[in-house]
């Protein structure tokens, strides 16, 4: 039997436990093109939470259906001559043990580059979303000062330190003691701001006492104003992200652009990001990456949570502040 994680309840705030049902059904065999995957490892990420509410310009996970989420697997039997049996794969395999997917929408995952779960954080779409929007989009200059907030989470930590070989002054927003002393001691940023503190925009300012040349926006709302005080002319924006809405109640929307006068006088450069822009580019950028983990000048850090049964736990967890680099949860323990 394959146990399953269902989508039992539209959220209006944060996800929990009681958005979700767990289920038993019969492994599905596949047909044509497709292959059968034991899942190993699903990757926690914020964007599947726009899909839990009950309205919305983008496609609603139907009530009843298997969570949505990408992972990594082992086929275990295949109809698809690109993917041989043992062989693991990542794509979009869903909140269960086992998936049986199109073998198109898989990428061959080859473990000699790194551990499994290294695949779904640095050698996978969160260490290419920060490779290529630190150095496609944002593109720092040696004493530059760089910040991005969600400094302490799967994208912005590899992207904080991938700016700090460019040489970059890298200032990291983050929120509590736990993210904030990662940030710091661990990766290495040259400041870090905690966004819950009373001060916040105080110590922006004395994060930034030559302004801000480069920001990567994982989060938006609140935080993304502070920072738009500090732009230097011609600064660089690239809109990874925008977390802070993701909880919003149905209906309720986020207020839009308010600084407008400041990117047309500081003649500022805003960019959309979407990783799957450069996948012709994909292989070279993995290459580079595991090399950087490999000669230690990239710290990749995984919360892992054991048992299919805590995904809603995880899935949570990325919208608070207890936990740090790419939240994983290994499926079978």
């Amino acid at each position: 039997m394959n146990r399953q994680i269902t989508l039992s309840a539209y959220a209006d705030d944060v996800p929990s436990a009681a958005n979700f049902t767990m289920r038993e059904s019969e492994i599905a065999e596949p047909e044509d093109g497709q292959v059968q995957v034991k899942v190993l490892y699903l990757s926690m990420d914020p964007a599947p939470r726009m899909r839990m509410s009950g309205s919305g310009n983008i496609p609603q996970v139907p009530l009843g259906a298997v969570m949505i989420g990408r992972g990594i697997g082992q086929v275990i039997a295949s109809r698809d001559p690109n993917h041989a049996v043992g062989s693991f794969v990542m794509g979009e395999l869903g909140w269960q043990e086992y998936a049986c997917v199109n073998g198109a929408g898989l990428r061959v995952v080859d473990p000699a580059m790194g551990v499994l779960p290294l695949h779904l954080g640095v050698l996978g779409n969160s260490g290419l979303a920060a490779y290529f929007s630190v150095l496609r989009q944002g593109q720092p200059n040696a004493g530059e000062t760089f910040v991005i907030n969600a400094a302490s989470g799967s994208v912005a930590s590899i992207a904080g330190q991938i700016a700090r070989l460019q040489g970059a002054r890298v200032v990291g927003i983050a929120g509590g003691s736990v993210q904030g002393n990662y940030v710091r001691d661990e990766l290495g940023f040259n400041a870090v701001v905690d966004y819950q503190s009373s001060d916040f925009r105080e110590a922006l300012a004395s994060a930034c006492p030559n302004g801000v040349d480069v920001f990567l926006d994982l989060v938006g709302g609140d935080t993304h104003d502070a920072v738009m005080r500090h732009l230097n002319p011609h600064a660089r924006i690239v809109l990874i992200g925008t977390i802070s809405n993701y909880n919003l109640a149905a209906g309720e929307v986020d207020t839009g652009p308010r600084h407008l006068l400041t990117w047309i006088n500081k003649r500022v450069r805003m960019t959309g990001f979407l990783v799957g822009d450069y996948a012709a580019e994909f292989p070279d950028a993995l290459r580079q990456l595991a090399a950087w983990v490999r000669d230690g000048q990239i710290t990749a850090r995984e919360t892992i949570f054991d048992g299919l049964e805590m995904c809603p736990l995880a899935f949570s967890a990325l919208f608070g502040s207890d936990h740090v680099g790419k939240l994983i949860v290994k499926t079978v323990v």
